[in-house]
């Protein structure tokens, strides 16, 4: 019996740790890199084919999202060079965390409004908009992607950060 309590406690233990490593990990999204953006968009770029996207002006950026492009460190935004693809790259360095919830709105808010387009006739942008389209906002970072190779950009952002 008494092997069956110090077994029982031992899994309780154990499971104690492993929420306690979970919420370290979760809340530890939030930290600040110093990371070059050009070098993580060179990183991320390296992981995706460029070959159909033109890299974005200030003007382009606040068209697609709304948002003023000179309240960020950095605003790096590749987009299709054809109405009627749906590939895009963005990575922001946020001038401020509080950023977060906004840009991730106006995100969700594009993902949404090429969603609408596509829908019926562009099925395979569509598809692609919906299983691999990645948005990823770690500390002061941002990452927006969609893109066949978008898991492979997602990995090499992260470890660009």
């Amino acid at each position: 019996m008494n092997k069956k309590i110090t077994t029982l406690k031992c899994l309780r233990w154990a499971l104690v740790l492993v929420a306690v490593v979970s919420l370290v990990a979760m809340f530890n999204t939030n930290t600040i890199s110093d990371a070059d953006p050009e070098a993580v968009a060179a990183a991320v770029v390296e992981q995706i084919d460029m070959e159909n996207m033109l890299k974005a002006d200030n003007q382009m950026f606040k068209r697609f999202y709304g948002l003023d492009p000179s309240s960020f460190e950095a605003c790096i935004l590749y987009y299709p060079s054809t109405n009627m693809m749906a590939e895009e790259l963005l990575i922001l360095k946020l001038s401020d965390l509080s950023q977060q919830e906004a840009v991730r709105s106006a995100i969700e808010a594009r993902i949404n409004t090429q969603k609408t387009t596509f829908e019926g006739y562009g099925v395979e942008q569509y598809d692609l908009l919906t299983n691999n389209a990645v948005v990823e906002i770690r500390g002061n970072y941002v990452l927006f992607v969609v893109n066949a190779r978008s898991a492979q950009a997602h990995k090499a952002f992260l470890d660009a950060l």
